[in-house]
């Protein structure tokens, strides 16, 4: 493929989502951003699109009560043919969106079928066959894809077609689909730059009241401080994507890029957004103990959730005192033999408990996440989530049912023993899709025992506090109708 490259367009496409229970949270693509600062010091010229962001106010009625958020069809088509890109690559995060990235390869190839396409994100990586067999897409990053984008922007600024030995990228021989494992990540996680801000616009993200989680300030910012976890939990893919092994940044890197957001754009709020941010306590400290010293004055919480086995009451209150006002413990289950053998995480409910107490100590705020309807899994089992929750008093856990992704065991498990409620289609995988059917429940099952452990939880949570019950309800029955009344 002996094309010349002058331009890279960088494409984050729109978002499917139910019409009346939207639960799409824009963030600046920072994935996309450290591919951009790659490909800039190739020298390469890069643009930024986050599809999803700049049509941010447009919905899209599509059928079946769903709508499409983000630029129209034709709006993209424009962007594409007055860029006029040599190569497109288009960051696929999740299984479910996939129809909206292939949306793009095929825009893009309408446009000029010479421009070269890219997919990379969670889905590509975890079934890059199935991804290739589109015609309008050539190439597939699987992983982190740093060091897989600039070998392979090598490869072409240097018109060599041999791609054998990319580690990580898939491709296609005279329609033949050829797949390089992934098989290396990158050590030294300092060695990355920066993501490149500057060809986003952040001032479209500031604002929101939802961007993964409800946000504090205006001006917000997410981070990435490590990659990588050794678990293996059943439900998880996101090792198909940063590895088993746990690579982290060091604290002064950390600071460095915090002091730049700080310093260029005024950022006031950060979400650590590391699965395992607190898996090495000492450097978790040390980021704290900079922050502090630093005077950042952050809020900052860990929405994606950290590692609970590694938490202790020293950390927690450097935390609160470097401005993290939230805790996300990621729990999964409140029953043990639950945890151990259908979940496999390494995690023991009583350290649940002792972080809990430590963080109402220390006067921090946490959440918990939990799952429900895993495979090999009883409703009895089930109903120790909610005992679990008002046994802590967390009245309001993040609850999920277990979604079979790609890539994951329990999809295995789902596929070879057919548990799947429904034909198995990607564009059914999110949180409260009940794709799963047992010889022990059914989808229904587990839709009554969320509704029977919600009228659980809120009843204990009246009697725990009667006066704060009924503040918190008075609250949420006035944001429902100003949502309703749209004030």
């Amino acid at each position: 493929m002996h094309k010349q490259i002058k331009k890279c367009l960088l494409m984050m496409p729109p978002a499917t989502t139910s019409k009346d229970n939207i639960d799409i949270n824009p963030l600046p693509p920072i994935g996309l951003g450290y591919i951009a600062s790659v490909i800039e010091k190739l020298g390469v010229e890069v643009k930024i699109i986050d599809c999803l962001m700049e049509g941010w106010n447009q919905r899209e009625e599509i059928g079946d009560g769903l709508i499409r958020i983000g630029l129209s069809e034709n709006q993209i088509r424009d962007i594409i043919s007055d860029y006029q890109p040599d190569l497109v690559c288009v960051n696929n995060q999740f299984s479910k969106q996939y129809e909206n990235a292939h949306l793009i390869y095929r825009l893009v190839k309408e446009v000029d079928s010479n421009i070269i396409t890219q997919a990379g994100g969670g889905h590509p990586s975890v079934m890059p066959k199935e991804t290739l067999q589109d015609q309008n897409l050539d190439f597939v990053v699987l992983g982190e894809g740093e060091i897989v984008v600039e070998c392979f922007l090598r490869c072409l600024l240097n018109k060599d077609d041999d791609y054998s030995k990319i580690d990580g990228l898939g491709y296609k021989i005279d329609g033949q689909i050829i797949i390089n494992p992934k098989t290396t990540y990158i050590e030294d996680l300092d060695s990355l730059q920066f993501p490149a801000l500057h060809l986003m616009n952040l001032e479209h993200y500031f604002g929101l009241d939802m961007s993964h989680g409800k946000r504090h300030s205006k001006r917000f910012y997410p981070i990435i401080t490590s990659r990588g976890c050794p678990a293996k939990c059943t439900f998880c893919t996101a090792y198909r994507v940063w590895g088993r092994k746990y690579r982290h940044r060091s604290p002064e890197n950390v600071i460095e890029e915090m002091k730049y957001v700080k310093e260029k754009y005024n950022i006031e709020e950060l979400l650590i957004e590391d699965d395992n941010f607190t898996a090495n306590p000492k450097r978790a400290e040390k980021i704290c103990d900079l922050m502090i010293e630093n005077k950042f004055n952050f809020k900052w919480d860990t929405p994606n959730g950290i590692a609970a086995f590694a938490l202790n009451e020293k950390l927690i209150r450097k935390m609160k005192n470097a401005g993290c006002y939230k805790i996300n413990i990621a729990v999964e289950s409140g029953n043990q033999n639950t945890l151990n053998n259908i979940i496999k995480k390494p995690l023991k409910l009583e350290k649940v408990e002792e972080i809990v107490n430590i963080c109402r100590k220390v006067d921090i705020d946490f959440g918990i996440f939990l799952i429900l309807g895993m495979p090999g899994d009883n409703l009895e089992a089930m109903w120790d989530n909610y005992k679990f929750a008002r046994k802590i008093k967390v009245f309001d856990p993040f609850i999920s049912v277990a979604t079979p992704y790609p890539g994951s065991e329990i999809f295995d498990i789902c596929e070879s023993k057919g548990y799947f409620s429904e034909e198995f289609k990607l564009e059914n995988l999110f949180i409260r899709s009940f794709p799963i059917r047992t010889e022990q429940w059914t989808p229904e099952d587990i839709q009554k025992l969320m509704k029977k452990g919600y009228i659980y939880l809120k009843f204990y949570q009246f009697l725990d506090n009667p006066f704060n019950f009924t503040r918190l309800f008075a609250g949420f029955v006035l944001e429902k109708a100003k949502r309703t009344l749209n004030l």
